[in-house]
């Protein structure tokens, strides 16, 4: 779930037991863990007789009544009800989306909870953020329930992207979740999503809800139906629910989901999709108006015939590239991969004309890009520069792995002089200058243009200092360099070699200590710092100075992007921030 927080930090206000960290992430970085966190410690969950006597208490039949109107003039919800509430009127379920939702619901209300009731009473009084959520939902919403309803799941499963994300397809974890569902790398990669330099499919809202849909699934009939358990796995990883349930037969206690001994934020993920359902079933008690969508698609895929550029497919659709990137976030570069069909999410109301435009035109107008053919003397870095982009850019538009290039190859160069524009309106980042540093060290590794980035400081980028903050445009990410995984026999000096760089450059990039061996199977970068993280956990030993000196920054640097002065100290444990937060 999303790191540094890319929705409002989700905290009930009845006192109950929730992580340090976030409820917005899962488990561990465990294996097929669906979304991710630090859990802490494990607390003994709540044990009811009567569920022990259940043998599967996550679902109940469709038709069954909802068993919310309780009496809750004492609980953590009780100043948020209504009695004298009008009730909400639903349309048909053939003519809004969210009726069809709320028509599909299937699992145990569980209304008497208190971690329901506190949660209900969260989304109650955090109407921004769930308005928020509910309005990022209208594009994709109706692809989601198209597909649950195919599968016949339960209709609340469309919510868990609320708690996921706020449905953001662009959300993203400081623990490398990613996405509208927050897929793990290792989890998007078993469930088969494509991510490379192009594409992130974690971040595609149509073929992530079908990876998570299938995972789900999975998960369900792993746990024998049983769907709180399917969505603790999802949240934590089945492993970590495994453990638990063979815990709890070994004490002889119920093995429903409630009796488990799971971490605290995979204790809150059920009680969370609970409290939206419990809301959506009588809004109006809550004092909520919830909205109505029509049911029909709001968007639609239109297959590209050629690789395409985001800004010439904009303009065709008479849209910004920034609204359209918005739809396609799965979309990584400035086109689309040219070597694979791509599918382009647009509104429904423009794809035929759209269609209709890519068929009559020729498909080398779709992409903005030069070429150059390769002289004697030329290097990567050499062409790079002249034509204002990055040495990675270069390199993957044109399936470089290394850095050989030979006389007279005829090399693409992405978007000559403008490798990253951004729209006007889209938030910039903050970079803090280090010892070293210049223009095209900094352009180079966003991979944005010199003269985008002098713009956006003004007469501020002409002489850097140590400390001095940029404004690096579009929010801009250091493109992924590109890597290579370690054999056996291999040495820093062959793989230098053979990649025309230097040793130094190699310990560097992937910053390794002196001393450091390297080990098959481990990935190092070739071309340009390995990505630096969000945060880093202090280990036992650390220091203010080794830290700086293994992320190559000044500690001052380091010292202000966590508010500290000269005499603060660290300890084992905590969190230190290593990248500056996007400004808005």
């Amino acid at each position: 779930m999303p790191a540094e927080r890319t929705g409002p930090v989700l905290r009930p206000v009845w006192p109950i037991r929730l992580s340090a960290r976030t409820l917005w992430a899962g488990a561990a970085l465990v294996a097929l863990a669906g979304c991710a966190g630090q859990p802490s410690k494990p607390v003994s969950a709540e044990r009811s007789p009567e569920l022990a006597k259940q043998a599967h208490p996550s679902t109940v039949p469709a038709n069954a009544p909802d068993n919310d109107e309780i009496d809750d003039t004492r609980g953590p919800d009780a100043d948020v009800i209504r009695r004298d509430y009008v009730p909400h009127e639903w349309p048909e379920p053939a003519r809004d989306l969210w009726s069809a939702i709320r028509h599909d619901f299937s699992l145990a209300p569980n209304a008497k909870r208190r971690s329901v009731r506190a949660w209900t009473q969260f989304y109650a009084t955090h109407t921004d953020h769930l308005d928020a959520s509910l309005a990022r939902a209208q594009p994709f919403l109706w692809h989601v329930v198209q597909q649950i309803e195919a599968r016949d799941m339960p209709g609340e499963i469309a919510l868990l992207p609320i708690v996921e994300s706020g449905y953001n397809p662009a959300a993203k974890s400081y623990a490398g979740a990613s996405g509208m569902w927050q897929f793990m790398p290792g989890t998007a990669d078993h469930m088969r999503l494509t991510r490379d330099w192009w594409y992130d499919g974690r971040n595609d809202p149509l073929a992530s809800t079908d990876a998570a849909l299938n995972y789900l699934q999975a998960l369900n009939d792993r746990y024998n139906g049983d769907w709180f358990l399917a969505l603790a796995a999802y949240n934590a990883g089945p492993g970590r629910v495994d453990r638990a349930i063979e815990r709890a037969d070994r004490e002889g206690i119920s093995t429903a989901y409630w009796n488990l001994e799971l971490p605290e934020e995979t204790q809150e993920y059920v009680p969370q999709l609970l409290a939206l359902r419990r809301i959506m079933m009588t809004p109006a008690r809550f004092g909520l108006d919830w909205p109505t969508l029509a049911n029909r698609p709001r968007t639609r895929h239109v297959s590209l015939p050629a690789q395409t550029d985001m800004q010439i497919a904009a303009d065709m659709l008479g849209m910004s590239e920034d609204a359209l990137r918005k739809l396609n976030p799965g979309l990584r570069r400035w086109a689309s991969d040219p070597n694979r069909p791509t599918q382009l999410l647009v509104p429904s109301a423009k794809a035929d004309a759209f269609e209709s435009r890519l068929a009559q035109i020729d498909p080398s107008k779709l992409v903005d890009s030069a070429h150059h053919t390769v002289r004697r003397g030329d290097s990567l870095s050499r062409i790079a520069q002249a034509y204002d982009v990055s040495v990675a850019s270069l390199r993957q538009a044109n399936d470089i792995h290394g850095s050989r290039i030979g006389v007279g190859q005829r090399l693409t160069i992405p978007r000559p002089g403008r490798a990253a524009e951004p729209a006007a309106d889209v938030p910039s980042q903050t970079y803090v200058v280090q010892s070293g540093d210049t223009l095209w060290h900094i352009a180079n590794r966003y991979n944005v243009s010199v003269a985008s980035l002098k713009r956006a400081n003004d007469s501020a980028a002409t002489s850097l200092r140590i400390g001095q903050k940029l404004d690096i445009p579009g929010a801009a990410r250091p493109p992924a360099p590109t890597t290579y995984v370690v054999e056996r026999g291999d040495t820093l000096w062959s793989i230098a070699r053979t990649n025309e760089v230097s040793v130094a450059d190699l310990r560097r990039w992937n910053r390794m200590t002196p001393g450091a061996s390297l080990s098959p199977g481990t990935t190092i970068a070739l071309d340009g710092p390995s990505e630096l993280p969000n945060f880093y956990e202090v280990e036992a030993g650390d220091s203010l100075w080794s830290i700086a000196d293994r992320f190559s920054m000044q500690v001052a640097t380091l010292r202000s992007l966590n508010n500290m002065s000269a005499q603060s100290t660290i300890r084992p444990g905590e969190r230190l921030r290593l990248q500056p937060a996007v400004s808005s």
